[in-house]
């Protein structure tokens, strides 16, 4: 018979080892699209400092070999002098950064369908980075029965430079049950 394919089987770096992937564990605690409202900016609890295996695996991952992403010494010579992250890196610090209860815990939602986002990038993200974000409510709506949310998260590196600002819009469903996305 063969192995059963489950996502431990993948999992290499100690940040992957110890995040949780089971986003139904603490739906319960999540924030609700009827529940944000408030003005002002909200500081992330969690850091995620940045590793050279962390970039490295997530260049892998996503089966990207540009030797800045990939190969120490080759990047040594690249324009960044050193390795760094690919620019998408910032979705899972994103991940690893929000929290299961409170502002902006509805990325988590179970049964959440991304329509779009938007990232601008300031600094690359290096080996030694020690990346912080805060967000802010940014929009909701309901469009054809549907309900969006938009935050607009901004991360900061250990220097307190801008690193990234990303909008993210999610359709959350009107329940955290089976009758998700339904009329």
């Amino acid at each position: 018979m063969d192995e059963e394919v489950r996502i431990e089987n993948f999992l290499e770096t100690e940040k992957q080892k110890t995040f949780e992937y089971n986003f139904f564990k603490k739906a319960e605690d999540y924030e609700q699209w009827e529940d944000v409202d408030f003005d002002g900016f909200h500081d992330l609890e969690r850091t995620f400092e940045v590793t050279a295996e962390d970039i490295k695996n997530y260049s892998e991952g996503i089966l990207d070999d540009n030797p800045l992403f990939n190969d120490e010494e080759a990047a040594k010579e690249g324009p960044y002098g050193g390795l760094v992250a690919h620019p998408l890196f910032i979705t899972p610090i994103g991940f690893w950064l929000t929290g299961d209860k409170g502002s902006g815990s509805w990325i988590r939602t179970p049964g959440a369908i991304n329509p779009g986002q938007k990232i601008e990038f300031y600094e690359p993200v290096r080996p030694g980075d020690v990346i912080r974000a805060r967000s802010q409510f940014h929009d909701k709506w309901i469009k054809r029965g549907k309900r969006y949310l938009t935050y607009l998260t901004e991360y900061y590196n250990q220097k307190d430079l801008l690193v990234a600002k990303w909008w993210i819009t999610l359709i959350l469903p009107k329940s955290k049950g089976g009758e998700a996305h339904q009329f």
